[in-house]
């Protein structure tokens, strides 16, 4: 770090030595006695770095070198603060200003001031150089370009897995094929750090035997926080792929179950420790897992430590121990790495080479970092002297022996991923680390050198990559524009960053806030970067961190969502103490007030308040002059920006998503012509789209709020839009017609288009939004010129009668249409002669009308008048990849294109019969690949008495039909249902007219063939005319679940029942005369019936073996029956449900409980999610 500390004050140094201001007071002659000083001593700081891990006085001068040099940084950033602000003095308001940071306007008595500042820097130096009674060699310092790695943008190699298909193979085999006699069997793997468990994990998770094995998968990192709540959300969060609110433990044991129950999954618990009582905590989860899982669940443990994986294992099953690689598949890796770059192989490389591979023992990490470490060293001299290193050699501990092998990497990598690098231990453990804010940080802190041929932000993304390459980082993941969105780092690196780091960075939690501030090992006059880790729960922040005055960064992570408040003394501990922050990020710390005193940070150059309460932000902060990063996402009460915002003349981000009160943006804004984000933007009188005239280095998203206040198509012109290039996704949005109607500023229809017009964007764009435009056409000049477009929404276009002819679009992945009113017709544009056939049946067995060819979304909501796809002379468009389809509340809706049968989810709700045959008839099997037909949902289809012939066919590969609200609906026969071998849930709900069995009763003369004989979970609700279940249903001989509710005229189970062995879980909900014949005493004629099914639930109290009450169910199937009911009325209150409540007495207590549970994500947790 030292040396990447001298080199960044190097290079300051030469900044400021040219620039105007070191001619204040003589200050030039002392930059050059300083430059001096720091060469000599720069010459052999990398000798003594490598030579610091053996050496404590060495360990100790480095620290002393690096105390002044952070102070001479600190210097040196006033002089260039005071640079910027003397090119911004215009008049004397700006003059005042300066005086609130520096001593003395007069720039001769500031000059002759910092002059003697740096002297004494400089003096501090000459005493530790002199000092130093250890030799040390001179180096030079490598040239950043020299360093660089040759690989082009995205070139480098993907992770790849090399010589572990027989574990892998080994370990499917114990997952799928073990015969334990519990229902969730335990499989841990066990090996030293390094060895590449969690990446075996991963393939094993990955693997399609496992994918067709599961119901669910579900990936848990744990590291060392073995907390019962943590690792239950976290589960959710891996359920749900999003984020979940924090609650109760119960609460989120119960949203849990609700997704688990009676489901075969697999979970993976990567990376588990010895934590102080970690065993009472696996018991607790492994009994909620055995009591929610179906049979064949299965758990896969990553563990260093053998103790953790045989206590965890299944009783009688032996952890996996997993070792090295063999020479041969290690060699392999090493030279798919080494020698992927300008590194050619030749014998001399290759004995070498096979030295080095042979002293990493078979670790693929370390194998892959001294790869990555000798990819660019293209002397062969290099390599020899790598191979004779004494770490390869002399150090017995295995684990000691990597951590030596991964210093020498770090060793040899350039100063500026050194600090990046390093930097990085500011991050927990397997923390999941978003790539953009990285590189905000590291530019926040001056990381990143700056290029002439590139902006900071793309050299921090070779950064990256770099490391990345190296095995500094691992496990990156993509957007979908194919950019790095997130890394990790492994273990063993953040051991060697945090080692590296020592006292200078710290990171604390709730576990250890005290014992490491109030033991004295950590000197806070000394820390320079602290992150404080809430892990998602709420602990109050101590105040003796105010003594930490020389922190550069102050860093908030896993901040919960709610309940967390940075107390008014934890903010001026901040703003008055912590002066010298370059960082600062106090997201979610609910602050309802930031204070003034913000003016002191004068160095600070990130700030993020995302997620907090304040309505506005004071002018003060227009005075961090350094401010590059202003992050403001999610305050959704902030109503205006500082009036002064265009005197941040450095600010490069300036984000805003989701600040729904925003009214406003500050006149001169467009002054700002560093920004590279700007996600929103309110048009007012006073503040036009002219701002954003020069703003030309915008990239991401654009949000243009209150187009309705654009004046005329000149003042859109202004915006320049098609001059922004790396802009990637735009919403235009206007306001909807019952604001305009209230504010009076309703626009003509010509209006909004000749402004429309004017909005004409890069033709680089990926996703546009239109959001309440007011004009009756989308045809504009340039919208079909956006040929890269993989997104278009269109919402709540209210007068919108037509849409351009989207054939061009061949990029377009999603296409959103949402409360069209006016919309009938939607154009394809490919003409073809007028005798053509319609549109249900044209041209099924071709595909030469095929457009839109990467389309795999295509959502319709809520457009009252559209009739389909426009028939005039137009040949019926076919789209090939389409995997998910919804088309909702569309009344009149007949015509649809002709779709290749490759479908993950289909949702037909609120829509007609004749749109669901024309659907079933316009179905293509693909030629040369499977049919796919996952899931099906049909809600309210007015009519729908049958489902449709031309359907069932393609119905073979389904695994989930959900049919809701289908009043007409009038059979679900055996000779229907044998067209879904696959089917492995079965829900009806509220079907009034429906009869499950023949009409004649007959139902087992249509069963030549096996009925549903995958089936695993059967919901039926509501449905009067079910009186005796159907007979099919006994050769359902894998259904582990079957709930009936509300089904009043159900008068008893079959005893057939007994014969459905693998049924794990009956429950039977509002059904009165069943529910006695189901339950205890002399009367519950049904419970031989029904005795063998270890889990029973009759509303809502669960009947032990005997048949006695075991007691009442923790409201969660209670809270599902509102959900569903809240489904079924979706626009009435709750107070006005209609609910049975005679069952049970309990439920007043339990319906408080779930409606204090019921959130606006209500609809993502109901009957369909």
């Amino acid at each position: 770090m030292a040396a990447a500390l001298a080199e960044l004050v190097m290079k300051k140094l030469a900044s400021l030595a040219a620039d105007q201001v070191a001619l204040l007071g003589g200050l030039k002659s002392e930059i050059s006695r300083l430059q001096s000083t720091m060469s000599t001593i720069q010459a052999v700081l990398l000798d003594a770095e490598e030579q610091s891990g053996q050496s404590h006085q060495i360990q100790d001068w480095i620290s002393q070198l690096n105390e002044v040099f952070y102070d001479a940084e600190d210097l040196l950033d006033d002089l260039s603060t005071e640079a910027q602000w003397r090119n911004q003095m215009d008049d004397n308001h700006i003059v005042n200003e300066v005086g609130l940071f520096f001593s003395g306007s007069n720039p001769v008595v500031y000059g002759l001031k910092l002059a003697h500042q740096i002297k004494g820097i400089r003096s501090k130096l000459d005493d530790i150089a002199e000092s130093r009674h250890f030799h040390l060699n001179e180096r030079p310092v490598e040239s950043t370009a020299n360093n660089l790695i040759w690989r082009e943008t995205d070139s480098f190699i993907p992770d790849v897995v090399v010589g572990r298909e027989q574990d892998k193979n080994t370990i499917i085999d114990m997952v799928l094929l073990s015969s334990y006699a519990e229902n969730v069997v335990v499989v841990p793997i066990t090996g030293f750090g390094g060895l590449g468990k969690t990446t075996l994990a991963q393939f094993i998770y990955n693997d399609e035997r496992i994918t067709f094995g599961f119901d669910l998968k579900i990936w848990v990192c744990v590291s060392i926080n073995f907390d019962e709540k943590l690792l239950v959300k976290k589960m959710l969060e891996s359920v749900t792929k999003g984020e979940v609110q924090d609650s109760t433990l119960d609460v989120l044991k119960c949203n849990l179950h609700e997704k688990l129950n009676n489901k075969k999954f697999l979970l993976v618990l990567d990376d588990v420790w010895d934590h102080v009582g970690y065993r009472n905590t696996w018991d607790r989860l492994k009994g909620f897992l055995r009591s929610t899982g179906s049979a064949g669940s299965r758990v896969i443990v990553t563990t260093r430590i053998m103790n953790v994986a045989e206590s965890m294992a299944t009783s009688g099953l032996k952890p996996y121990e997993l070792h090295g690689l063999p020479a041969e598949k290690s060699w392999h890796l090493f030279e798919q790495i080494a020698f992927a770059g300008p590194v050619r192989q030749s014998p001399t490389y290759i004995e070498v080479g096979e030295e080095i591979v042979n002293k990493c023992r078979g670790v693929p990490l370390v194998i892959r970092t001294m790869a990555g470490l000798l990819s660019c060293k293209t002397d062969v001299d290099d390599w020899v002297a790598i191979r004779n290193k004494q770490v390869l050699i002399n150090i017995d501990d295995q684990e000691r022996r990597m951590l030596a092998t991964l210093r020498l990497s770090y060793d040899h990598l350039p100063s500026h991923l050194k600090r990046c690098f390093v930097y990085c231990s500011l991050f927990p453990k397997d923390y999941e680390i978003n790539v953009k804010t990285l590189i905000q940080l590291w530019i926040g802190q001056g990381y990143i050198n700056s290029n002439k041929s590139s902006c900071l932000e793309d050299v921090g993304i070779e950064y990256v990559k770099n490391l990345l390459w190296r095995s500094f980082f691992q496990e990156y993941r993509r957007d979908r524009w194919g950019n790095i969105k997130w890394c990790k780092m492994h273990d063993l690196m953040h051991d060697l960053a945090v080692t590296i780091a020592g006292k200078e960075i710290i990171t604390l939690n709730a576990s250890n806030v005290m014992d490491s501030l109030s033991c004295g090992d950590v000197n806070l006059e000394r820390v320079r970067h602290i992150s404080l880790d809430f892990e998602n729960e709420i602990w109050e922040v101590p105040t003796i961190l105010g003594k930490a005055k020389k922190l550069r960064t102050f860093f908030l992570i896993n901040v919960p969502f709610t309940g967390f408040e940075l107390e008014d003394r934890g903010c001026e501990m901040v703003f008055s103490n912590m002066i010298r922050l370059r960082v600062l990020s106090l997201n979610r710390a609910g602050m309802e007030i930031v204070p003034s005193s913000i003016r002191r940070l004068k160095h600070l150059r990130y700030l993020d308040l995302s997620g907090n309460k304040m309505q506005t932000i004071p002018e003060e902060i227009t005075r961090l002059i350094n401010l590059q990063v202003l992050s403001l996402h999610w305050c959704k009460n902030l109503r205006q920006l500082p009036r002064d915002t265009e005197k941040l003349c450095n600010l490069a981000y300036l984000g805003l998503d989701d600040c729904e009160s925003l009214t406003s943006m500050p006149v001169g804004i467009g002054k700002l012509t560093c920004l590279r984000e700007l996600s929103l933007f309110v048009v007012t009188e006073a503040v036009g789209l002219d701002e954003l005239k020069r703003l030309n280095k915008l990239s991401g998203e654009l949000y243009i709020r209150r187009l309705e206040r654009v004046k005329d198509k000149s003042e859109a012109q202004a915006a320049k839009l098609e001059e922004k290039s790396e802009l990637r996704k735009l919403t235009l949005s206007w306001s909807s017609s019952a604001e305009r109607e209230e504010k009076n500023a309703a626009r003509s229809s010509d209006h909004e288009r000749s402004i429309l017009e004017a909005l004409q964007p890069h033709t680089n764009l990926k996703k546009i939004k239109f959001l309440h435009y007011g004009g009756t056409c989308l045809l504009t000049s340039w919208f079909t010129s956006l040929r890269n477009l993989v997104g278009i929404s269109v919402i709540q276009c209210d007068k919108l009668r037509v849409l351009p002819s989207l054939d061009t679009f061949v990029s377009l992945e999603k296409l959103a249409l949402s409360v069209l009113d006016r919309l009938e017709y939607i154009q394809s544009g490919m003409k073809v002669p007028s005798s053509s056939p319609s549109l249900a049946s044209n041209n099924k067995n071709s595909n030469d009308s095929q457009f839109l060819p990467s389309i795999r979304s295509l959502a319709i909501y809520d457009c009252c008048n559209l009739i389909g796809w426009s028939p005039t002379n137009t040949k019926s468009p076919f789209l090939a990849r389409v995997t998910d389809l919804v088309i909702r509340s569309c009344p009149k809706m007949i015509l649809v294109p002709c779709f290749a049968v490759q479908f993950e989810d289909v949702r037909l709700m609120y829509v007609s019969s004749e749109l669901l045959s024309a659907f079933s008839a316009s179905l293509i099997s693909p030629p040369q690949t499977r049919t796919r037909f996952r899931s099906l949902a049909l809600v309210a289809v007015k009519g729908l008495r049958v489902v449709p012939q031309d359907l069932l066919p393609q119905l073979a590969s389904l695994e989930s039909l959900r049919i809701l609200y289908c009043h007409d609906l009038i059979a679900l026969t055996p000779a229907i249902l044998q067209h879904l071998p696959s089917l492995q849930e079965l829900s009806i709900y509220d079907c009034g007219a429906l009869e499950l069995e023949d009409c004649n009763g007959n139902d087992e003369n249509d069963m030549a063939l096996p009925v549903l004989p995958n089936l695993r979970i059967l919901y039926v609700f509501r449905v009067p005319k079910l009186v005796k279940l159907p007979r099919w249903l006994q050769h359902c001989s894998n259904l582990q679940k079957l709930q009936i509710s509300s089904c009043h005229n159900l008068m008893c189970l079959p005893s057939w029942l007994t014969k459905l062995t693998a049924l794990e879980s009956l429950e039977v909900y509002g059904c009165d005369i069943l529910s006695g014949r189901c339950s205890s005493g002399s009367t519950a004629e049904d419970w031989p019936k029904v005795s063998h099914i270890p889990n029973i639930n009759i509303d809502h109290v669960q009947i032990q073996e005997d048949g006695c009450y075991k007691g009442v169910e923790n409201g969660g199937g209670w809270e599902r029956l509102l959900l569903q009911y809240m489904l079924e009325e979706e626009a009435r209150l709750l107070q006005q449900r209609e609910i049975d409540t005679s069952s049970r007495t309990q439920f007043s207590r339990m319906l408080a409980n779930c409606v204090g549970r019921l959130s606006c994500n209500l609809f993502q947790r109901c009957f369909l999610s």
